[in-house]
């Protein structure tokens, strides 16, 4: 089997595409096999690497099939639209992260659909992975090609491109026929042998299923520690750069407009003990400093609030905050916010959804307008200033005498008079989702849901308001692909071959394409999708269950329709949904009691230069090869500073709304450049009682594949606050680079060459600056940038080529130079301790 490595067969050509480290893996924490094993899959959450990365059902997926013996998973994202050009133009196929493996040669290759719109990429993904797109066209010799996620419900839209979805939970099927999958392949499995082993769960739908699909539930969730899911860690910044603890599976809420509530039913909630492993192994072993405790609606965690209070008295000193997403106002206190915002200040949300209130009642979410004023008061005499608000354009329920989008201008001018804060706001049209109440209710099209926009943008002008949407038409295709029936998939193929990708991305979503497929398509694509259902008339998504049952759905109908709300889940249950049973059950944590840690003080605005005696700056030698080089220099610095996370090695921090570990750069390493002693600082507030060897030692631990700590040196602070201190760029004096041709390079580095770089620096007025010597093949340039007129090596070279000179040469700065008190260059480590 051919491998395929981005940094080493796509080479200079990687350079040419916006983030490579992207396509380049060797992240910390990733699972690389010496040895193949029996049974190859790749798991794929088909969004750009920042967005995939982000997403935490893929590491829960990665860590656990590959913690099955015999069962080699990896990665695959989908790729931005310059690397797939060059994949297409070079014929490379698609390939893993781990390993490089073309995404033909899987066994299985595994989709987890957070959201219906970037199912275009699904397609490009296998298109690209040299992978026929329709079933019908695939064999023996193709992976097996399965989705699975919330968004994946109503597999009639897709189907004809994935031989089987999962509905429900993977930790359920992956616990009970995984080691199948293994075992079959070690005995020599044929692809249709692999394939009886997933249809032995009934969780799992494919094309002429006679049954009803049933949705899996993993009832074990919440008991005993869950293996650890957070790595790899990676290197490049992602979207949501946090540590996710999910404490709850679900919702108790019972919303009506919400698939989620009810894909993931019932809710159940995670023992405080497993928090709190999970908690110090993003802390210590990942390296992250916001910690998000995630579920659909955190603030119904029972015991939250100690919960917050334990975490930061334990975390305060090393500024690690925590995070909570989707609390909802009933669950919301000052005191609660407050402590989220200890290290750094959270923002007040509020997702109100409509703001009348038989429309609350109808939705089954009431959010009361004097609860809501209660906060903003509250919030704006502890000092925050603006607030966010998100409503829904559309709802199948009432708002009085005035449309949706009149009676969100009406409230919100109400509250921003009375609050005297500012508001962003944010609006998106409603899809009525399969498996919810609403699953047969209307939807608003472009033009209806663009006048509702229009609407709420002109009610709600000046400066106390900042109003965002979310596209109609994107709701309206997101509609399509949703609610659609079998048709769908020729749609769904035909916006791919145009082009169609990234659809959830506004700049990327193109919404004439769109316009052109859907007046393609030989039935009225609107007026089907945003239509009414009747209550007797089939759906497309009938053979699915999600356990609950189509009478509670029917109830809780006209319950919305009578604007009546209905009781939360709870262990004694008072509305049952049909989903509880002898396995399935609500779940709350079982009781903790917490060890007596003393407060949290309060920070003090002592001066930042009262260091005290022992304060040192660390200087440090590190080299970048390898796909390191592939990293820019924000995200270098990203890396190296979860490694002393990591590492235990105490830095000193900023002060202010989001403090930062205070480390410095002498000079930034440009992309694609090989650093062989780079150098950076970090300020202590003391020198660690750790031989040099150690200190190196345990920051390599944490550094993905081409970092390395190279050597370190301490020097003492400036103590004086009133001299200013001199920084690691403010001494730097230069570099020494070397360069060299690759095979292919139609350049060559003889004396002819040297000379016109001489010829260059001369009439760039930086001859001093520079000298040049051969050494074999390669050159030598001592770069002194007295001046600094040309301090850029790349840009040098370019001057001198008639193009980029990263696509010819390979640049490897050797070393970095320093001026000393005496005006003389030398080495970093060479400085006198009194040039602190």
């Amino acid at each position: 089997m051919a491998k395929i490595s981005a940094y080493k067969d796509l080479g200079r050509e990687l350079l040419q595409v916006a983030k490579p480290a992207r396509y380049t893996g060797g992240e910390l924490g990733s699972i690389v096999y010496r040895d193949d094993q029996n049974f190859r899959m790749a798991i794929s959450f088909p969004d750009m690497y920042e967005i995939g990365m982000s997403n935490q059902a893929i590491r829960i997926l990665y860590n656990r099939y590959n913690g099955i013996a015999g069962i080699q998973c990896e990665r695959v994202f989908a790729p931005a639209q310059d690397f797939e050009e060059l994949l297409r133009s070079s014929n490379t196929p698609l390939f893993t992260l781990e390993t490089g493996i073309p995404l033909n040669e899987l066994d299985l290759l595994a989709f987890s659909i957070g959201y219906e719109l970037t199912l275009t990429n699904l397609l490009n993904i296998l298109d690209l992975g040299q992978i026929p797109l329709r079933r019908k066209d695939r064999g023996e010799e193709h992976p097996i090609i399965v989705a699975g996620g919330p968004a994946a419900t109503n597999p009639e839209a897709f189907g004809e491109f994935v031989d089987y979805v999962y509905i429900g939970e993977g930790e359920s099927f992956i616990n009970n026929h995984a080691a199948d999958l293994a075992s079959c392949a070690a005995a020599g499995g044929s692809r249709q042998d692999r394939e009886e082993i997933l249809r032995r769960d009934p969780a799992y739908w494919w094309a002429g299923k006679s049954e009803r699909t049933v949705r899996a539930i993993y009832t074990d969730f919440g008991q005993g520690v869950e293996p650890r899911s957070n790595l790899p860690i990676a290197s490049l910044t992602t979207v949501q750069e946090h540590g996710v603890v999910e404490i709850m599976r679900g919702c108790p809420n019972g919303c009506r407009f919400c698939h989620a509530g009810y894909f993931y039913r019932p809710f159940r909630q995670k023992d405080v003990p497993c928090i709190l492993e999970e908690v110090e192994h993003l802390v210590s072993d990942c390296g992250f400093r916001n910690i998000t405790l995630s579920s659909l609606s955190s603030g119904d965690y029972m015991g939250l609030l100690p919960l917050v209070e334990h975490l930061n008295k334990i975390y305060y000193d090393r500024h690690i905050s925590f995070q909570l997403p989707s609390l909802r106002v009933n669950s919301l206190n000052l005191e609660l916010l407050s402590q989220i915002s200890a290290v750094r200040k959270s923002g007040l949300t509020f997702a109100v959804e409509t703001p009348d209130p038989a429309g609350q009642r109808a939705l089954n979410k009431e959010v009361p307008r004097e609860r809501i004023m209660g906060l903003l008061k509250e919030a704006k005499n502890k000092g925050w200033k603006l607030a966010k608000f998100y409503f829904m354009l559309g709802l199948p329920v009432e708002s009085g005498d005035t449309s949706q989008a009149e009676a969100i201008v009406d409230f919100l001018q109400d509250v921003q008079k009375d609050s005297g804060m500012k508001f962003n706001v944010t609006a998106a049209v409603f899809i009525p989702k399969p498996h919810t109440p609403y699953e047969r209710s209307a939807q608003l099209n472009d033009t209806q849901g663009m006048q509702e926009i229009r609407t709420l943008k002109e009610g709600l002008k000046g400066k106390n308001f900042k109003v965002g949407f979310h596209s109609p038409y994107s709701s309206f295709v997101e509609g399509i692909l949703s609610r659609g029936d079998q048709r769908v998939n020729d749609i769904l193929e035909n916006a791919f071959r145009k082009g169609a990708r990234f659809d959830a991305w506004d700049e990327y979503h193109d919404r004439d394409l769109w316009k052109e497929v859907v007046a393609e398509a030989d039935w009225d694509v609107e007026k089907e999708i945003c239509r009414a259902r009747d209550d007797s008339e089939s759906l497309p998504w009938e053979n699915i269950s999600l356990k609950v049952s189509d009478a509670y759905l029917r109830k809780e109908k006209v319950c919305s329709d009578a604007a009546e709300l209905s009781p939360v889940c709870d262990t004694e249950c008072e509305d049952h949904c049909a989903v509880c049973g002898k396995d399935v059950l609500v779940r709350y944590p079982e009781s903790f009691e917490y060890p007596e840690l003393p407060p949290v003080p309060e920070r003090s605005d002592e001066d930042s230069h009262n260091l005290g005696d022992e304060a040192v700056k660390a200087v440090f030698s590190f080299s970048k090869r390898d796909q390191a080089i592939f990293l820019g220099h924000l995200d270098s610095l990203h890396v190296i500073e979860r490694a002393f996370q990591c590492s235990g090695l105490k830095l000193m921090f900023t002060r202010g709304f989001n403090p930062k570990p205070k480390l410095e750069f002498a000079h930034p390493l440009s992309l694609g450049l090989v650093g062989e002693h780079e150098i950076m600082g970090a300020e202590m507030h003391e020198k660690p009682e750790l031989p040099d060897n150690e200190i190196l030692e345990r920051l390599n631990r944490f550094l993905p594949e081409g970092f390395s700590f190279n050597g370190v040196k301490f020097y003492p602070l400036q103590k004086d606050k009133h001299k200013k201190k001199k920084t690691l760029m403010g001494l730097y004096a230069g570099s020494v680079y070397s360069i060299s041709a690759g095979p292919e390079s139609p350049l060559s580095l003889n004396d002819d060459f040297i000379s016109r770089m001489t010829d260059a620096a001369e009439k760039l007025s930086v001859k001093d600056d520079y000298s040049f010597t051969r050494e074999g093949d390669k050159i030598k340039i001592s770069a002194r940038f007295k001046n600094k007129k040309m301090n850029n090596i790349v840009k040098f070279l370019t001057e001198i080529l008639e193009k980029p000179p990263l696509e010819d040469l390979s640049i490897t700065r050797e070393s970095l130079m320093a001026l000393n008190e005496k005006g003389r260059v030398e080495d970093y480590f060479s400085l006198d301790s009194s040039q602190n």
